[in-house]
């Protein structure tokens, strides 16, 4: 394999992986969309972008394993290769989670939406930008974006936090009321899994130092 086409073969990888990214960060957008709008279709949509991510996974997978048993690629390009296919794990639970998040979308629609919490597309924005931007950091190899991804996993456990006070507080006031406490809770594992969210591109952002240092290191 010359260098030509192993150059371009990275390129290719790195193509994979941006749109992997790009899947996600349009999967998590639809599923608060559906969310805010009580759209069960748009939900659905959601639901089907689990399978092209798992498809650019298995894409990715097979090209890291042909770059490194064909070139056998040495220092960094081999950290690239290797940290590639620890990070689309990560990709992978972030579609899960969005996934998971249409499912409550579907699964509330049976009834009016009760609770508008502000917080909630506000951690999702910030979990967009975290995806895009571990995402990003990975491709461009720029250590400093992925320490800031994981800086900004703090305001999303803050808002987190906001959101499980406030939606407690409901549970508590509609104890009574089977539907109202039923959906309090449902928003509160929406607003669990948008954390999760961030903590995956946090590791993806550990990745990203890991592939640059050798070293794997907790940020967050």
């Amino acid at each position: 394999m010359t260098r030509k086409l192993f150059e371009e073969q990275i390129a290719q990888l790195k193509d994979l992986l941006v749109k992997m990214g790009q899947l996600n960060t349009e999967a998590i957008a639809d599923a608060v969309t559906a969310l805010e709008t009580q759209d069960v279709e748009l939900a659905k949509k959601t639901k089907a972008v689990e399978s092209k991510v798992d498809e650019k996974e298995q894409e990715i997978e097979r090209l890291c394993l042909k770059l490194i048993l064909k070139q056998q690629p040495v220092a960094s390009d081999l950290l690239f290769v290797t940290s590639a296919m620890k990070m689309i794990t990560d990709m992978e639970r972030i579609a899960d989670q969005a996934v998971d998040i249409s499912e409550l979308v579907i699964k509330m629609s049976r009834l009016p939406y009760a609770e508008s919490l502000a917080e909630i597309p506000q951690m999702a924005d910030r979990v967009q930008a975290m995806v895009h931007n571990a995402t990003k950091s990975f491709v461009d190899r720029d250590g400093e974006l992925a320490k800031a991804v994981c800086r900004a996993d703090d305001a999303v456990d803050d808002l987190f936090e906001t959101i499980k006070r406030k939606l407690t507080g409901i549970v508590h006031k509609n104890i009574d009321d089977d539907d109202n406490g039923e959906q309090a809770l449902d928003l509160l594992m929406i607003a669990k899994y948008l954390e999760k969210i961030g903590d995956h591109a946090s590791n993806i952002a550990e990745w990203v130092i890991f592939m640059l240092t050798g070293e794997h290191k907790k940020l967050n």
